[in-house]
């Protein structure tokens, strides 16, 4: 039998100042569940046939509005639980109060829209994969913030851990975003505690090394035979670009348009943080530019469709999916490059470890610092906003460049 919610007025419950309370009534399988929708009005100002409060209450049009709220709350919840089959007046009616006392997924959606509607693309997606994580471990997509304590995030930690089989720096970054909502939870007093407080947590795993190119590896690179046009062949001119220009990120890669080349200079704006960043160009990029056209308001690589009006989120979705397309086509040139070089006994040579987009960047950094560049310098020209950002990449320079910088010492 289907659910039904309807508004009912309480004559039976009727106020020292001669009002009845509203409520919402929820059937199914003929049982009843009542929950008190907060408005009250006299007898005579109410349609019960209609279901909303008449013309001659002072306030009508407010509380008919509110009214509408509660059942579409209900209404939702009704939604949410049909989706695991659990639908029932009691479930409903649970569900609604938990709502309004707290649930970790309302909270959580609220982030989601906020991060989406600010163009937060990578955010969000992460936020989102966190709660598909929670809603597995839940079964249903409920969370009471009263249920949240040290214990609960001990087994939380413990399900991802044998379930996704996560390991250190993934379950802590996950924790990174379920502690954020929280944050946001005891900022609105829903929670009075920190359950973070007496949780330790897995281990952080110690970084691994980034993968690093050196100059010959990237001339390695830049000399293979690719068929022109192919997808290959792109995403090989798209990363030298980038290592030429002193590591693009990919998303500012893909967004390049040929009004960004005037007067023998790149000068665009970033899409990470709107720093405007402007270079003379190279002969080397003079040489890739030269393998592609357009008119001005057109992308110069084609990883993005010219024609089409992408508004902000579809940006970040299509930025991101091409990325992934291009990483893959990265690793296949790898395995190209490697075979040439074994063919002609350049074992030195040889590229290890995962090689994506990125990598440009990191490889830039490398050979900036091997050409004599100051950690000052590299950060303009790697266009960070904070001095430990660039310190962070000299970190993971190799023990050819530490044992460079120590001769200078002794």
């Amino acid at each position: 039998m289907a659910t039904s919610i309807h508004l009912y007025l309480r004559k039976d419950a009727k106020k020292r100042n001669g009002e009845c309370p509203i409520y919402l009534r929820i059937t199914d399988n003929r049982k009843h569940r009542y929950i008190s929708t907060g408005v009250s009005v006299q007898e005579k100002c109410w349609n019960q046939k209609r279901e909303m409060v008449r013309r001659n209450h002072p306030n009508p049009d407010t509380l008919n509005e509110k009214l509408q709220q509660r059942i579409k709350e209900a209404q939702n919840a009704e939604t949410e639980l049909g989706r695991g089959g659990k639908v029932s007046a009691k479930a409903i009616r649970e569900r609604i109060q938990v709502g309004k006392k707290g649930d970790f997924f309302n909270l959580a959606d609220e982030w989601y829209d906020e991060l989406v509607a600010t163009g937060k693309y990578h955010q969000s997606k992460t936020l989102k994969v966190v709660l598909k994580k929670l809603e597995s471990f839940e079964g249903e997509r409920l969370l009471p913030l009263s249920q949240i304590d040290t214990a609960y995030l001990e087994k939380f930690e413990s399900y991802i851990s044998r379930t996704f089989e996560n390991k250190g720096n993934t379950i802590n970054k996950t924790f990174k975003i379920i502690r954020r909502v929280l944050k946001m939870a005891m900022k609105a007093y829903l929670m009075r505690e920190d359950p973070f407080i007496n949780f330790k947590g897995a281990k952080r795993v110690k970084d691994s090394e980034k993968t690093k190119l050196h100059i010959e590896q990237i001339k390695a690179i830049e000399e293979l035979n690719l068929a022109t046009g192919s997808a290959l062949w792109h995403a090989r001119n798209a990363f030298l670009f980038s290592f030429y220009s002193g590591g693009i990120r990919f998303g500012d890669i893909c967004c390049l348009k040929w009004e960004n080349v005037k007067n023998g200079r790149l000068s665009y704006n970033m899409n990470k943080n709107e720093k405007p960043f402007s270079t003379k160009l190279s002969d080397y990029h003079k040489a890739i530019l030269s393998e592609y056209s357009g008119s001005k308001d057109e992308y110069i690589f084609p990883f993005l469709n010219s024609k089409k009006k992408y508004d902000l989120l579809d940006l970040r979705k299509a930025i991101s999916s091409r990325n992934v397309i291009v990483n893959k086509n990265l690793k296949k040139i790898v395995e190209l490059v490697n075979e040439e070089l074994e063919k002609n006994d350049c074992p030195e040579l040889i590229i290890e470890g995962s090689v994506s987009f990125h990598v440009s960047r990191h490889s830039f950094a490398q050979h900036a610092v091997e050409s004599g560049l100051d950690v000052y310098e590299l950060m303009q020209t790697l266009r960070h906003t904070k001095i430990e950002t660039t310190q962070s990449y000299l970190k993971s320079l190799d023990e050819k460049l530490a044992d460079k910088a120590m001769s200078k010492v002794f």
